[in-house]
């Protein structure tokens, strides 16, 4: 697989020295739709806000940014002044409150987000010319962390620790493998920075590479193809965004596609590849383990590769162990998906998650078979399965997208007859348990800000 070639040559630059390296301050950093901050920028608006936190006792500092510059100012200003970065990984008032046992203060472009603990407000912190920044910056404290958070999307987020060493070596394979293709590149995203994908991805990786990014988020496929058409493009996305893409707008050109947060279908790769001028790169991992593996699905069924620094281990009862020098526990983490290893032990198949196994009249059901089975049908394009419980029995709901022909032949007939025509076609391949029960249309599958599906939403419509 091309993208798992190493070329020792491309080396990512440590985050200790992105603004200490010999690099002109006229080399541009990053740009948004009316602003454009160059490496001169971004060492004196680092400087001041690192002055102003080194004169403040908060140790733990809350990042919440919608602009992704101001949002590496914060995080790199907080690490050289010795204190700690969390990423709660939304700017929600109501959870930021509940979460704010886990930081002593925030640092935020929000000019609306109030909380009860000292606050800093970017850009308005750094405008202001200080007499004297300092000479140098100070080092970050020894075993520097960063607190991250995981989604939450089918359960409370829990709180993950990463070295700043562990995101490192992440941003060095990836430059290991696509820092050469990517040189030349500007970097768009769709996705948050202030989850794990997107900051490594978004932010760090660019940094890294001394590419410049975008600061604000592409949210229609309209500004992907304003970007495409001035600049070789890098565009991080979801496969939510990637789906969305309108086949009727003009083809361009990206370099690189990275997609994560769920794989992507053979056939949506090779209609975004027809719309973006390449196959998006799916990459697997999560915010514990880090990037474990990824692929290019240039055809059906293609495998998953390891990245060269990850090992699977097969344990007892069909679990499997991922052990990597990202993970910082000896024996590895544990994965919540079924994967099928291959005989070369450097490839897999994705087989789903563990969790969505469900037991209903004592059969075990795959709500990930349920899916795969509903896309199959050619009157859908997306669909999400999930369990309800309804006068104390559980069942099978269903939430869908339609196609261009599911939605013609909704015009033509009603969504009991259409829904009655989809439970036909599924009986040949699922028990009658495991066909769904309830059933609703939707224009798209309601997502959280790194667009993973957003269950409590998908529970609520079928209240």
């Amino acid at each position: 697989m091309d993208s798992q070639k190493k070329d020792p040559a491309w080396l990512a630059l440590p985050m200790e020295e992105w603004l200490t390296s010999a690099a002109s301050d006229d080399r541009l950093v990053a740009w948004s739709r009316t602003q454009q901050w160059c490496l001169g920028d971004f060492r004196r608006d680092v400087s001041r806000l690192t002055q102003s936190l080194q004169a403040l006792p908060p140790s733990r500092w809350a990042l919440c940014f919608t602009d992704s510059y101001y949002f590496a100012v914060a995080l790199l200003a907080v690490l050289h002044s010795g204190h700690t970065p969390v990423l709660p990984g939304h700017q929600r008032q109501s959870l930021l409150t509940e979460q704010q046992g886990e930081f002593d203060a925030l640092l935020t472009d929000d000019d609306i987000l109030a909380l009860s603990c000292p606050t800093l407000r970017l850009p308005a912190e750094i405008l202001p010319v200080r007499p004297a920044l300092p000479a140098t910056l100070p080092a970050f404290a020894p075993n520097a962390v960063l607190v991250l958070f995981t989604s939450g999307s089918t359960g409370k987020p829990q709180k993950v620790l990463k070295t700043v060493a562990s995101l490192q070596t992440e941003s060095q394979w990836l430059a290991e493998n696509w820092g050469e293709m990517l040189q030349g590149s500007r970097v768009v995203a769709t996705v948050s920075a202030q989850h794990m994908y997107g900051l490594t991805f978004r932010l760090i990786l660019p940094l890294a590479l001394a590419l410049p990014f975008y600061s604000q988020t592409l949210e229609v496929h309209e500004q992907l193809v304003f970007m495409a058409n001035q600049y070789p493009l890098m565009l991080v996305s979801s496969p939510a965004f990637l789906q969305r893409l309108d086949d009727k707008l003009p083809p361009v050109h990206c370099r690189q596609i990275f997609s994560a947060g769920g794989p992507l279908a053979a056939r949506e790769a090779a209609r975004i590849q027809q719309l973006c001028g390449t196959y998006p790169t799916d990459i697997y991992g999560t915010t514990e383990t880090g990037v474990i593996a990824s692929r290019q699905q240039r055809q059906a069924a293609t495998p998953w590769t390891l990245f060269a620094g990850v090992e699977l281990r097969q344990q007892t009862q069909g679990k499997i162990r991922a052990i990597s020098g990202l993970i910082p526990q000896p024996a590895g983490v544990e994965l919540s998906d079924n994967l099928a290893l291959l005989a070369d032990g450097r490839q897999f198949h994705l087989l789903g998650r563990k969790d969505r196994i469900v037991k209903i009249a004592e059969q075990r059901l795959s709500l990930d078979e349920i899916e795969m089975r509903l896309c199959q049908l050619p009157q859908v394009q997306e669909a999400c399965v999930l369990t309800i419980d309804k006068q104390g029995r559980t069942y099978i709901a269903a939430a869908i997208v339609l196609s261009s022909s599911g939605l013609a032949q909704r015009q033509r007939q009603s969504q009991t007859a259409l829904t009655a025509t989809l439970r036909q076609a599924l009986r040949p391949w699922l028990a009658p348990v495991a066909v769904p029960r309830f059933w609703r249309l939707l224009p798209a599958i309601p997502r959280n800000q790194q667009g993973k599906r957003s269950y409590a939403e998908l529970q609520e419509l079928f209240l």
